[in-house]
């Protein structure tokens, strides 16, 4: 269990045979209601990671998602924030690692995917014990969430995904989350995006400008054919900012989408994560090579 009282969260610890301590991987989920399998229609991301990785000697933990396990008292929850949503979960299962003997305490790392690894210089900031070893950012944008996701609407539109009239009221609603004045305690009538504070919340993470000063070692993967969030914008964004860094490593996949399956095609569509799929072997690979190689924090 992650966390206690109200809103612990089951999940589910993959250790490797033998008998360790093994590092460990945690994995953190993107945006929505998702189980410990980050389930999307077809595909099980998570659990492929958890697998995968538990077979090449690095432990993972999943667990259910706040907004999943406890759907209801979130949405009445007027005061929800994403820190709510993802850190704070995320920094307490750091925690209840530390106290497990299996467990190498000083090779705790995140593995952030999408809206989670947006999180992860958020994760970073708020580990006020330090015990983060570095983080895996999977499919995560550089740039503000509202940026992404007008992105997304944008190339939907363009492939008939969704009506004009759905891209004309998102750019609405963002363009009030934009503006410097937007309270989420007081939001415009007109806002109807829901909890006005989650929005408020995460209007203004940028986490490629927030990663510039910390040390923690990154890895960055990212799926070529990812509409979600696109290689092409953020990859350069992500390496713009952390130029001057040492220790952020870059791993970049031709024929994968945003939930790192393969297809076919310049750019992915939606229909693929109707198809059953698993995250590649390479992409474990690269993963548990990069864990076991022990990435050192910035001087």
């Amino acid at each position: 269990m992650i966390g206690k009282g109200d809103f612990a969260l089951p999940g589910t610890l993959s250790i490797p045979k033998g008998k360790g301590p093994f590092p460990v991987v945690v994995l953190v989920q993107g945006s929505g209601a998702t189980d410990k399998d980050e389930a999307a229609y077809a595909i099980k991301p998570f659990r492929d990671l958890a697998h995968g990785l538990a077979s090449k000697g690095i432990a993972v933990l999943r667990y259910n998602k706040r907004t999943f396990e406890h759907a209801a008292k979130i949405s009445a929850d007027q005061n929800h924030t994403v820190d709510k949503e993802s850190t704070d979960d995320a920094l307490l299962a750091t925690r209840l690692l530390e106290k497990e003997k299996k467990i190498n305490d000083e090779q705790i790392y995140i593995l952030g995917h999408s809206q989670g690894g947006m999180m992860v210089p958020q994760m970073i900031n708020q580990d006020k014990r330090q015990n983060i070893a570095g983080a895996i950012v999977m499919g995560g944008p550089a740039r503000t969430i509202q940026d992404v996701v007008l992105d997304q609407f944008h190339y939907l539109l363009s492939i008939g995904q969704i009506p004009p009239q759905a891209a004309e009221f998102y750019t609405a609603q963002f363009e009030m989350l934009n503006n410097p004045d937007f309270s989420g305690e007081n939001p415009p009538d007109e806002f109807l995006l829901g909890q006005a504070m989650f929005w408020d919340s995460i209007n203004d993470i940028r986490a490629a400008e927030m990663a510039k000063e910390q040390n923690e070692p990154l890895l960055i993967i990212q799926g070529e054919r990812d509409y979600q969030v696109v290689s092409g914008i953020e990859i350069p964004i992500w390496k713009e900012e952390l130029s001057h860094r040492n220790n952020v490593e870059y791993r970049l996949y031709p024929k994968l989408n945003h939930f790192f399956t393969e297809g076919e095609g310049e750019m992915s569509m939606p229909a693929e994560y109707l198809a059953p799929a698993n995250i590649p072997e390479y992409v474990v690979h690269d993963i548990a090579e990069w864990v076991k190689s022990k990435p050192n924090k910035s001087e």
